[in-house]
C-alpha cells in the first residue's frame, strides 16, 4: 500500500492572506523615517502656518478701525489666502517627497528585499499602497493639516457664523486638492524611486522633472500652451479650479487635467 495513503492526508483548508499588510509597511515606514532630519524639515515648514494664523488674528480682531486695519486694509481671509498658502508650502513638500519617497523603493532594490515582501503574502497593491501611504502622510504633514488648522483658527476667532457659512466648502477644496497633488508628486517620486539604480539619482530626477520644465515655461511664457509640460503650472491651475479663482495661466484646465493624468 502506497505510505501517503497509511500516514499522511491531503489537506482541504483554503488559504487565507494576512489582512491589512499594507498598514504593517506603512507603519514601519514611517517610524523609520521620523529621524532628526525629517523633523528638523516639518519644523521649519510649520513657520510659514504660524505667520499665517498671526495675519489671521489680526485681521479678525484688529480688521475693524485703528492703523492696524489701515495696514491689512489689502489683506483678505478668502479662498485665494488658503489657495496661496498651499502653493507656498510646496517647496516644503518637494523635499519632504524627497527625504521620504526617493530611497523607499530605491532602497528595497538595493538591498535585495523584494523577494522577502513578496514571499510573504504581501500582494502589489499592498507594497504600492504601503509605500505611498508613508508619503502621504509626511505630506499632509506640511499641506493638508496646517491648511485645515488656518481654517478653523479663523472659524473660532470669527465673532459670527458668517465666514463658516460663506466658506463652508474650503476644507472640501483643499483636502481634493492636496490628494491630487500627492496621487501626482507622490507617485512620480515612487516611480523614479523603483527605476533609479539609488536614492540620489531618483531625488535628483525629480527635482530636475520640476525645475527645468518650470523655467521653461517661463522662458517661453509668450506661447500659453508651453506651461502644459510644467507639472507646477499644471498643478496650479488645477488649484483655481478647486478653489474657483481666476486661472493664472491661459491654457486649458482641462487640458491641465490631462496632462497630470498623463503623468500619473
Amino acid at each position: 500500500m502506497p505510505i501517503y495513503e497509511e500516514g499522511y492526508h491531503t489537506w482541504h483548508g483554503q488559504l487565507e492572506s494576512k489582512p491589512r499588510t499594507w498598514w504593517v509597511i506603512t507603519k514601519t515606514g514611517i517610524k523609520l523615517l521620523w529621524k532628526k532630519g525629517m523633523i528638523i524639515l516639518l519644523l521649519l515648514a510649520s513657520i510659514p502656518f504660524f505667520v499665517r494664523a498671526v495675519q489671521i488674528y489680526l485681521v479678525t480682531r484688529f480688521g475693524e478701525g485703528g492703523e492696524i486695519a489701515r495696514a491689512l486694509r489689502d489683506f483678505r481671509i478668502n479662498p485665494e489666502f488658503f489657495n496661496s498658502f498651499l502653493q507656498g508650502q510646496t517647496f516644503f513638500l518637494v523635499l519632504v517627497l524627497i527625504l521620504s519617497g526617493a530611497s523607499l523603493i530605491a532602497n528595497d532594490r538595493k538591498y535585495k528585499a523584494l523577494p522577502i515582501y513578496f514571499s510573504k503574502p504581501v500582494s502589489f497593491w499592498d507594497y504600492v499602497g504601503g509605500k505611498f501611504l508613508i508619503i502621504g502622510f509626511y505630506g499632509c504633514l506640511v499641506t493638508l493639516v496646517p491648511s485645515l488648522l488656518l481654517f478653523l483658527v479663523r472659524v473660532a476667532l470669527a465673532r459670527d457664523a458668517t465666514f463658516l457659512k460663506e466658506y463652508f466648502w474650503i476644507p472640501f477644496s483643499l483636502m481634493g486638492y492636496v490628494v491630487i497633488v500627492l496621487i501626482v508628486l507622490g507617485g512620480l517620486i515612487l516611480c523614479l524611486s523603483s527605476a533609479a539604480r539609488g536614492t540620489r539619482s531618483a531625488a535628483i530626477l525629480f527635482f530636475a522633472l520640476l525645475t527645468f520644465p518650470e523655467l521653461f515655461r517661463q522662458i517661453l511664457s509668450r506661447i500659453p500652451e508651453i506651461g502644459l509640460v510644467s507639472m507646477s503650472a499644471d498643478l496650479r491651475q488645477v488649484g483655481s479650479l478647486f478653489f474657483g479663482l481666476d486661472r493664472p495661466y491661459h491654457f486649458s484646465v482641462w487640458l491641465a487635467w490631462i496632462a497630470l493624468v498623463g503623468v500619473v
